[in-house]
């Protein structure tokens, strides 16, 4: 059905993760749709829409089982999911390899987990998440839940601190994840920077935070006492 391409991404909206633990089938007939359709949008030259997704589906080395139903697939795909909403980039390479072969649950919670970390992180070096927002990413949600009651099931039982370890350990092991807990509400994540580096920023992070709330208790407690001495003086 396709070439590996190491070079190319599918890229699509967080959205179309939603449910991909119950029919991962689906979810992953729905992502190459979109990112088909979506980028056929920006080619230039075809006679018509069809053309154009044709040559988009060349692009990334696919043959299409129908042209037609795909493109009416990305197309309802498209017009539905909110202009802006956060994207991910899945390599091809990894997209046919859970679309072609059998995978358990937990390889699949772990391509969701390494997914969803990189929606939050997108193009910057590193940034701090919480395990809240990170399931709710797992989960195909835009923005964060505040309780695990709003996860769906399939995901929820995956919000143990036993499990998010578990996680975490597979992606730094197989997926290159370097992440950094250490007196933090959240953990630091990265995928460039070494393990090394990472820590340094966050600490560095930390220590300018504590620095910032002493400085706004010495401010506090000075009006404190200048208010003291101003009622005293006017007794």
């Amino acid at each position: 059905m396709a070439a590996e391409n190491k070079e190319r991404y599918f890229n699509f909206p967080i959205q179309l993760l939603d449910g991909f633990l119950i029919d991962s089938k689906t979810c992953l007939n729905n992502i190459i749709d979109y990112a088909i359709y979506s980028h056929s949008l920006v080619l230039e030259f075809g006679d018509d829409e069809f053309d154009l997704m044709k040559a988009s589906a060349s692009f990334f080395n696919v043959s299409l089982g129908s042209v037609i139903i795909s493109y009416e697939n990305g197309k309802e795909l498209f017009n539905s999911i909110e202009e802006g909403s956060p994207k991910v980039g899945l390599n091809v390479s990894i997209f046919w390899d859970f679309y072609k072969n059998s995978k358990s649950e937990f390889e699949k919670v772990t391509l969701l987990a390494f997914l969803a970390i990189k929606s939050i992180i997108g193009k910057k070096p590193y940034w701090k998440v919480t395990n809240n927002y990170w399931l709710s990413r797992m989960d195909g949600k835009v923005k964060s839940v505040q309780e695990e009651k709003e996860l769906t099931n399939e995901i929820r039982k995956y919000a143990t601190e036993y499990q998010t370890k578990k996680i975490k350990k597979h992606l730094h092991l197989y997926w290159g994840l370097k992440d950094y807990s250490r007196y933090t509400r959240g953990f630091y994540v990265s995928f460039k920077l070494s393990l090394e580096q990472l820590v340094y920023v966050a600490e560095k992070r930390r220590e300018t935070t504590k620095e910032r709330s002493y400085k706004h208790q010495q401010q506090e407690a000075l009006k404190k006492a200048l208010q003291k001495l101003k009622e005293n003086g006017s007794k």
